[in-house]
């Protein structure tokens, strides 16, 4: 299919950023040599190689730590008051469709005048490893993808998610999907939990590999992309351990093909099955 579509189908397809109520818009070092021991020399030891720095084919080391704390993505916000600021719901589509919506939008209308703005501090709400860094990218626009391992989360929050089965299978209909590299979906035999924050101010400062702990600074509210006011997009998904999908965009033909392959695998290849974040957010 063409890689652009008429502005009218986009706006349908991607609909779910805009909120539901529509607010206003605001105007490797060298070996380390042991010196020879006395009166009898011994021969130097080399020390380990490095590896070389996480590349976004190459999968993650896992956290040492199990997860014990789930932290509220927006700064100086309770996890127990983001559901007041919901602007628009989490409303999954059929199995391989694109349609709305896929996450859930966080507005920052605390104000007197009940208008979303931009500025408020995003944060990493579980501890993890930085998946894909998307700097000003058609639709999510300024977004970063944080993968925390399920075996690294406690017990009792797994089995409250009610976690879906992922279906790679899937098909996705009436979208120009080119084939995704296999080096970059990981391991399909360990299953990882996937954030997806999006529309944000400025581009990540994070890189891809880099560790995050739970409430750590990663941007700020924008709407950046595919957003009509301030908000932050948030999607979660479970999808193979240490996949690492690159940039993400699509709907528009400075998209590169690369990118609308990593877009497709993410969104509708089933490779990675969505859940409502919320409960994750929110929940106790």
């Amino acid at each position: 299919m063409s890689r652009s579509l008429p502005l009218l189908c986009v706006l349908i397809l991607l609909a779910g950023c805009v909120p539901a109520a529509a607010l206003p818009a605001r105007s490797t070092p060298s070996p380390a040599v042991v010196l020879p021991a006395r009166p009898t020399p011994a021969p130097a030891t080399p020390s380990p190689t490095l590896t070389s720095p996480v590349t976004a084919t190459l999968a993650p080391t896992t956290p040492a730590a199990p997860v014990s704390l789930v932290c509220s993505p927006l700064d100086g916000i309770e996890r127990a008051d983001l559901a007041a600021l919901v602007s628009n719901p989490y409303h999954p589509p059929r199995t391989g469709s694109d349609d709305p919506h896929h996450g859930v939008d966080l507005a920052d209308t605390l104000n007197p005048n009940a208008i979303a703005l931009s500025g408020r501090g995003v944060r990493a709400a579980l501890a993890g490893t930085v998946a894909a860094v998307v700097t000003d990218r058609f639709p999510y626009g300024n977004a970063l993808i944080i993968e925390t391992p399920l075996d690294a989360l406690p017990p009792g929050l797994v089995s409250a998610l009610a976690l879906p089965a992922a279906a790679p299978t899937i098909t996705p209909p009436a979208l120009t999907c080119p084939p995704f590299d296999p080096a970059r979906a990981g391991d399909p035999a360990r299953q990882s939990l996937y954030l997806l924050y999006a529309h944000m101010q400025d581009a990540p400062t994070v890189q891809v590999g880099e560790a995050v702990t739970c409430g750590q600074p990663v941007g700020a509210i924008g709407q950046s992309g595919n957003a009509l006011n301030p908000h932050l997009h948030i999607e979660a998904r479970i999808g193979p351990a240490g996949a690492r999908p690159g940039s993400l965009a699509h709907y528009t033909d400075s998209a590169t093909l690369d990118e609308m392959a990593a877009y497709c695998a993410w969104r509708v290849s089933g490779l990675f099955a969505m859940l409502d974040p919320l409960p994750l957010l929110a929940g106790p």
